[in-house]
């Protein structure tokens, strides 16, 4: 399964090489839309779950708000049983998705993280309701893990070769912020002639915890059934997916 290549845009190719490389969700995915015919895969990204269900024989629709990953992923997936729809996953209401309700609703990876808060997460949340089909599974992914103090990160980069372009990226910092951290990472690129580009990217992510997404949850209309959880793994931390169904 090819997830981005040398005509994705480069957004695409940073989502390869930072994010697909993780996979120990994805048995977990599968098994919550086990019975599930329709998935709706909320900031698709290019389509690391979505498309993996799709191999399962899931009809997946993604929303993603960027629409050159969108675009990536429709192009890649064509002919497939996995399409992004662009548009903003607090607004999941206005969104033409193909149909009303889904069998099961899914956030995978940072998601809640980078919405924007908990107003735009209560946004995300009843949207999700209104979305997911009486008897389906909606389940969310979380990070509980919380730096002590802001300090710099010591790991080996993630590393891809698209073509005869190598690009390596890897988290340089976490940054403490109160209600929320932020990670920095080195990106850098080595052309096919051996020049060398460097950059720095950022990404802020709210705290939340299984007993704040239960609330949150219950306020939208939607109750936790139960709690999966994604053991760390020597590049990854762990993460917990939270399954909800209507209340």
């Amino acid at each position: 399964m090819i997830l981005a290549d040398q005509d994705s845009p480069r957004a695409a190719i940073w989502q390869l090489v930072e994010s697909c490389g993780y996979t120990a969700d994805l048995p977990a995915w599968v098994a919550l839309t086990e019975q599930a015919g329709s998935a709706l895969d909320l900031g698709c990204g290019i389509g690391r779950v979505a498309r993996h269900l799709a191999a399962e024989g899931r009809d997946v629709v993604g929303v993603e708000l960027d629409p050159l990953l969108a675009g990536d992923l429709n192009r890649l997936s064509a002919g497939g049983s996995a399409s992004a729809v662009t548009g903003s996953v607090t607004e999941l209401l206005d969104l033409d998705l193909g149909r009303d309700r889904f069998d099961a609703v899914i956030a995978p990876q940072q998601l809640l993280h980078i919405v924007g808060g908990e107003v735009s997460r209560g946004n995300l949340l009843e949207g999700v309701k209104e979305r997911l089909a009486p008897d389906g599974t909606a389940a969310f992914a979380i990070s509980e893990w919380i730096a002590e103090e802001s300090r710099p990160v010591e790991v080996l980069p993630d590393v891809r070769e698209i073509g005869d372009w190598v690009y390596a990226s890897r988290p340089v910092a976490v940054e403490d912020d109160g209600d929320s951290l932020t990670v920095v990472r080195l990106r850098q690129v080595v052309a096919p002639d051996g020049s060398l580009e460097e950059t720095h990217d950022s990404i802020t992510l709210d705290r939340i915890d299984r007993h704040l997404l239960a609330e949150e949850l219950d306020e939208a209309g939607l109750t936790v059934e139960r709690t999966v959880e994604i053991p760390e793994t020597d590049r990854h931390i762990a993460t917990v997916i939270v399954v909800a169904r209507h209340v």
